[in-house]
């Protein structure tokens, strides 16, 4: 029997979801470049409402609207580049506002879709520390593996012993794993880079001791679900990829202490897709 499930959406994912306009004045597509996964990961809850799927926790409804002006005003800014017309221009600030407010309307639906778990009280404080716990590990680990060339270099070198010592590979072989490992070496550190420059992040921690403690609730009450946390942000909440590379250092940190599954819309939307028999 498979497990069910209950997906946490995060902030980025609901106000990327939200963010889509047509303009045929001028013949322009505005569009969060989250807007198509995101959206997609919503189709789920829309197909399948009763089974109350997807789960806004407190800290993203406050989050939401308060970043939703901000995001929109960002995705105009990435569109008005290719601008070079004062008239086109001046159509779309004037159309700002009505973005605004027609993003405001479609994330207000969106929210319709989850189902709003406030954690137990009870319980909360003990999930921020586990959590804080863990944020503290991972600032520790990039202070002292990957923050300096010398010592990245030194993770390197030490995963590449096995390598270097293994008879019969050749020269070349040795020396095209030993690359592997550096641009692996080099990206995890990149994604804790990324991590360390919002933290400690609060609203993230947050996001995730909220997350740990209501899947605690559900599990006191006698139901158990595969919980999953939606999220764009490499950083955080989803593995970061680069010159197809991938590290997913801090997801599996996450994965390893709380059994929570954190990855991007598209990739938890076709996990899902495939377990629900949907696909």
């Amino acid at each position: 029997m498979t497990q069910s499930t209950k997906i946490i959406i995060d902030t980025n994912v609901i106000v990327a979801a939200s963010i889509l306009e047509n303009y045929s004045a001028l013949g322009i597509q505005i569009k969060h470049r989250f807007y198509e996964q995101s959206r997609q990961l919503f189709s789920i809850f829309a197909k399948k409402p009763h089974e109350k799927i997807g789960i806004a926790v407190p800290t993203v409804k406050a989050e939401a609207f308060l970043v939703l002006s901000q995001a929109v005003k960002q995705t105009f800014i990435e569109h008005l580049s290719g601008m070079q017309s004062i008239q086109q221009k001046k159509i779309f600030y004037n159309d700002a506002v009505a973005l605004i407010n027609s993003s405001d309307h479609k994330m207000r639906y969106l929210f319709s879709l989850l189902v709003h778990k406030t954690p137990n009280k009870r319980y909360y404080n003990s999930s921020f520390n586990k959590v804080k716990t863990m944020s503290i590990y991972l600032r520790d680990v990039w202070n002292q593996k990957y923050r300096k060339r010398y010592q990245k270099e030194n993770q390197v070198k030490e995963r590449a012993k096995p390598i270097i010592n293994e008879p019969k590979w050749k020269d070349e072989q040795k020396e095209e794993v030993i690359v592997t490992h550096r641009e692996q070496v080099a990206i995890e550190s990149r994604q804790l880079e990324k991590f360390m420059r919002k933290y400690p992040n609060p609203g993230d921690q947050n996001i995730l001791a909220e997350t740990l403690t209501i899947k605690g609730d559900y599990y006191h009450s006698g139901e158990d679900y595969k919980f999953y946390i939606a999220s764009c942000d490499t950083g955080f909440f989803s593995p970061l990829i680069w010159h197809d590379t991938l590290s997913n250092i801090v997801t599996s940190e996450i994965e390893d202490r709380f059994g929570i599954t954190c990855n991007l819309p598209k990739v938890i939307f076709w996990d899902v897709s495939r377990q629900m028999g949907l696909l």
